[in-house]
């Protein structure tokens, strides 16, 4: 009986015995895991397709958001648009009006206007070529507005359509007025912005700017166009220039071996303002660089990584209100360029 296993029944008439052999045992046993192991599987699957359907649910939702914010955005260009055309028809009317009041019978003078009037219509008729190319810019609209960036506000989307509706030479102005990139040779930092221990008095202070690697004697640059505040010395800077630049903006430039600007002096992004060296309180030569906005530092990183075209800047760089100063950048521009084009003179008849 070893290969036999026994079961015994019993009730009110009497008992009943089975054997059944061990392997019967080892299938009935096979048959309960496999029916188990389909209602595992069964209770998984459904789980993962709940999982499943609410992820899909919430994608679902976010993107809803997420259209519903760039319909409002291109409303607001399309707004921009009519806008610009209504302008170009308002000048239209006016130059005519102005040439019918001046009784101009000359051909000369008629062709001058003439050609004064299709300057100006061309001017403005390229800046709503610019802003009516948003069809062409819906494919890389993730990349110039930051749909994908869940901490992205209003403000810094308004910045980034701000700045892709800009012309090459409006953000080359813009990147000329504001500090960015390296004043040194050399683009290491070698203590950042924020509060550190400092290295002569060995008491946590505040860095308000950050130390740049440079040896004795290195060329230093201006960042941005401005003009020279400040070029002195002082104890704990030791030679340094600050230079005021627009919209808010100062530099600030310590430690320097030599000084090659006076206050007052008119610099350009890029021009030399003196040398690096070891100057004042410090244990090594390095340059020290100060970003400065209406008066208060800010972290300079940032601005020292900015590059030409780039937007990263608006929404890393908090505090400062960068759709209103592209904004008004891009007015100032506009209003010049129409004063020239008005101030052309007229040839005179002969």
């Amino acid at each position: 009986m070893r290969d036999h296993f026994a079961i015994t029944v019993s009730d009110s008439y009497g008992s009943r015995y089975y054997c059944i052999r061990k392997s019967t045992k080892l299938l009935f046993y096979i048959v309960v895991f496999l029916i188990a192991s389909l209602l595992v599987g069964a209770i998984t699957g459904n789980i993962l397709q709940y999982l499943e359907g609410r992820s899909l649910a919430q994608l679902n939702q976010r993107l809803d958001s997420e259209l519903l914010l760039f319909d409002s955005h291109n409303f607001k260009l399309n707004q921009i648009i009519n806008k610009k055309s209504q302008l170009i028809e308002n000048i239209s009317k006016e130059l005519v009006e102005i040439e019918k009041d001046s009784g101009v019978e000359n051909t000369d003078q008629a062709a001058s206007l003439e050609e004064r009037l299709r300057l100006l219509a061309g001017f403005y008729g390229r800046k709503e070529v610019e802003y009516s190319e948003i069809g062409d810019r819906v494919q890389q609209i993730e990349g110039i507005i930051g749909l994908t960036e869940e901490d992205m506000s209003e403000a810094d989307l308004v910045a980034r359509v701000e700045f892709a509706g800009l012309t090459a030479s409006h953000k080359k102005i813009l990147y000329d007025s504001i500090p960015n990139g390296f004043p040194t040779q050399v683009d290491v930092i070698t203590s950042k912005f924020g509060s550190r221990i400092h290295p002569i008095t060995k008491i946590k202070s505040f860095h308000k700017g950050v130390d740049l690697r440079a040896e004795i004697g290195d060329e230093v640059i201006s960042t941005a166009d401005g003009i020279v505040r400040e070029a002195g010395y002082s104890e704990l800077s030791g030679r340094r220039v600050v230079i005021q630049h627009n919209f808010g903006f100062e530099t600030r430039y310590s430690h320097l071996d030599q000084v090659d600007v006076a206050p007052g002096d008119i610099v350009h992004k890029g021009d030399l303002i003196g040398l690096s060296g070891k100057t004042g309180r410090v244990d090594a030569p390095h340059l020290h660089y100060e970003i400065r906005y209406l008066g208060k530092s800010v972290n300079p990183y940032q601005f020292l990584q900015w590059e030409f075209g780039s937007h990263e800047i608006f929404t890393n760089v908090r505090g400062i209100k960068w759709p209103s100063l592209i904004s008004l950048i891009n007015k100032q521009i506009t209003h010049q360029t129409l004063q020239l084009s008005l101030l052309e003179p007229v040839s005179s008849a002969r």
